[in-house]
């Protein structure tokens, strides 16, 4: 995993660890990808992952957003959440949640962090250790037959230590649950800084290519008012819909994660 950061690295290798069961070509995917946008949210990172569309997956029914990895990061005081997303078992990003926490001065290429962990199904914290190789044994070599030789020592007892169980894997919700109405009404005196603001001018798009595809479908094809306003009623209520409201939540945010949102938040 050369071309990720230390800290991508170190991540990617306990993710794999705590994931192996279900995707066991997590490593596999991580080692041969290729890096794409890398950006510091403010509230974290996100890392994307390039792999290859032609590659098959060993679990493709793992979609979504997966992992309890955690990693003190810098001078943070709690530390920053990580979970991968994939996309019918295809890895195609990193997200690192910090909690509140402001990590706009933070450079993730190279910033120092500690200990990793991992979340069980009790809410306990799991530190992540690799584990090591063991020593080879070393060949004595014969002694020569005119000296005695001494008698052998008794080897001092090592106690071996159980590896710790992997917990189980842990799997999150791709995304939360769309804004209401009211927040996004709210948010439209700040639409870049709220996430219900950023949903309604995403809305707004919709509400224009809905307008010009009225028009478009009315005079160039030359259709009847009739018709070009069942087209628009339809699509009206699909982007409504509940499944709408969810495509169009998850535009806002992958919008966002792009900084679609950057040049209108206040200087």
């Amino acid at each position: 995993m050369s071309h990720l950061t230390p800290l991508e690295s170190a991540v990617m290798e306990a993710m794999a660890w705590q994931m192996g069961d279900s995707v066991p070509d997590l490593a596999a995917q991580a080692a041969s990808s290729s890096p794409g946008l890398r950006r510091n949210t403010g509230a974290g990172l996100y890392s994307q992952f390039l792999v290859d569309a032609n590659r098959r997956t060993a679990n493709p029914d793992a979609t979504g957003l997966f992992g309890t990895v955690h990693a003190t990061v810098a001078d943070l005081p709690d530390p920053i959440g990580f979970q991968i997303e994939l996309r019918q078992g295809r890895l195609t990003a990193l997200h690192g949640q910090s909690y509140g926490q402001d990590t706009r001065a933070i450079d993730f290429s190279n910033t120092p962090f500690g200990e990793i962990f991992t979340i069980d199904e009790r809410g306990q914290s799991v530190l992540y250790r690799p584990a090591r190789r063991a020593p080879e044994a070393v060949v004595s070599r014969p002694k020569a037959a005119a000296r005695p030789a001494a008698p052998a020592q008794p080897r001092p007892q090592i106690p071996i230590k159980t590896p710790v169980p992997k917990p189980a894997d842990h799997a999150l919700p791709v995304a939360a649950a769309p804004p209401s109405v009211a927040e996004m009404l709210a948010g439209v005196s700040n639409p870049a800084v709220s996430r219900g603001g950023k949903l309604a001018l995403v809305y707004f798009g919709a509400y224009v290519l809905i307008l010009l595809a009225v028009l478009f479908t009315r005079m160039a094809l030359h259709t009847g008012w009739f018709f070009a306003l069942i087209v628009a009623v339809w699509a009206l209520r699909y982007i409504h819909s509940p499944k709408g409201r969810a495509k169009m939540a998850d535009l806002a945010d992958r919008l966002d994660r792009n900084g679609a949102f950057e040049a209108l938040k206040p200087r």
